[in-house]
């Protein structure tokens, strides 16, 4: 009896040997043991490496520990129970003292095999995968040297039968999706192992390829342009006034872009012993983008073509906007702002649920900013573009609309399209967003 129960506790702990060291091995960073000293470490390495055959070798290990352990127990523990409760001079038929002590046997089994051989050794080595590893590593190398010849066999009967089903065991091995990696970029976050911000920058990378230009483009509205017969002076005045170092340049309409010129060249053409001193002397061609091309190509074109502006168009030519290099690396690494930007924010808090909102940015920026978000739609991309859709007319100063549960008041107008807008959450009246209130 005794040693039926060493045997039991034996295949216990073998099981959680190969069920600590398959989460080890999966879990572990082969840059991480790399750093590690000692034959160990290079024993797991080995490992690592040859993480396919050595799993394999682990769920034959698991395999036949479990079994023993069945084999073991039902001929153990179930014998020896069933001879105690005979003792007892139970009246019950031989077969039902049989079922008894066999039920009892495999419940306590269960209990010592999902406890000792299966929760514990999981827990330690999803806490201390490294440590693990380095401490299975020997015996596991000792175990694979003998079950490599089935773990070979059993691979190929395997590899056969994927291939008769058309699968490739071979195929994406080790490859991780792109929900997958986001997954364990949050994990790694909640538990420390990065940082916010770089939790953030990662999570930007892979939206960025989602992008398109129309979502980051800066509107038609804002677009801060020179018209070509601009004199030189002023034109170096309102390069000061709005800061920035490249200025589109127009005639007549926005719609016809003849060009950019560059703050660097104005000063240089104020300082030449030039009568003829026009700022169509300094114009340098500029780039058309459609707002439906992605943000990744168009970055790649900057990176090639070493452009650092370019004009968004529709379908029918007109200037829908502007984009520029800074624009798009913001996407990455949000907003820059140098010791000369003195742009306004786009939500800035008044008070509870109370919200001044620079409507003609994009409704998802806006949305960052808000507890409740607004509504997005494929008819309109910014706060401005969902008002017009939802109102009759087009709105005044002053007008007030229900807008996604909001109380949304026109403050400041941009021509025809909102420019600044108060929005009030009230969320009993959510209902009532296409009400209009003069």
């Amino acid at each position: 009896m005794v040693s039926e129960t060493i045997l039991i506790v034996s295949l216990i702990l073998l099981n959680g040997f190969f069920v600590a060291a398959e989460f080890a091995i999966i879990k572990a960073r082969l840059p991480q043991l790399q750093e590690e000293q000692g034959i160990a470490a290079r024993i797991a390495v080995r490992i690592i490496e040859k993480q396919k055959e050595y799993l394999t070798a682990i769920q034959l290990g698991i395999t036949i520990s479990s079994l023993g352990l069945g084999w073991a127990s039902e001929r153990v523990m179930a014998g020896g129970l069933e001879k105690l409760l005979a003792s007892f001079d139970l009246t019950l038929a031989e077969n039902a003292l049989h079922v008894i002590a066999y039920i009892i046997a495999f419940a306590f089994i269960v209990v010592l095999h999902f406890v000792f051989g299966e929760l514990i050794p999981q827990g330690l080595a999803v806490r201390h995968p490294i440590n693990t590893t380095l401490g299975i590593a020997w015996p596991l190398r000792f175990i694979y040297f003998f079950l490599r010849p089935f773990v070979w066999l059993l691979g190929g009967i395997a590899d056969f039968f994927l291939r008769v089903f058309g699968i490739n065991s071979n195929e994406e091995e080790g490859v991780h999706s792109e929900e997958e990696l986001k997954m364990i970029i949050a994990e790694s976050a909640e538990g420390g192992a990065i940082e916010a911000s770089e939790r953030e920058l990662i999570q930007n990378v892979f939206d960025f390829d989602d992008r398109f230009v129309w979502q980051i483009l800066q509107p038609r509205a804002q677009i801060a342009a020179i018209e070509i017969n601009t004199p030189l002076n002023d034109a170096i005045q309102f390069s000061l006034d709005e800061g920035y170092s490249r200025f589109p340049v127009y005639e007549e309409s926005i719609d016809n872009i003849l060009g950019f010129i560059h703050a660097k060249d104005l000063l240089k053409l104020s300082r030449e012993n030039n009568s003829n001193k026009k700022i169509e002397n300094i114009l340098r061609p500029v780039q058309y983008v459609s707002s439906n091309k992605k943000v990744m190509h168009l970055l790649r074109q900057f990176q090639k073509e070493h452009e650092h502006l370019a004009i968004v168009v529709n379908e029918f030519g007109g200037t829908v906007g502007l984009i520029t290099l800074e624009d798009i690396i913001e996407e990455l690494v949000g907003e820059i702002q140098d010791e000369y930007d003195t742009e306004t924010p786009i939500v800035e808090k008044k008070g509870d649920h109370i919200f001044k909102i620079q409507a003609q940015n994009p409704i998802d920026d806006i949305n960052e900013y808000l507890p409740f978000p607004f509504s997005e739609g494929e008819e309109y991309h910014t706060l401005s573009g969902l008002i017009l859709k939802i109102s009759e007319d087009i709105p005044a100063e002053g007008d007030k609309l229900r807008v996604d549960g909001y109380e949304v008041e026109i403050v400041k107008m941009f021509q025809a399209s909102p420019e600044v807008v108060r929005a009030v959450y009230l969320p009993e009246k959510k209902e009532n967003n296409m009400e209009k209130e003069g």
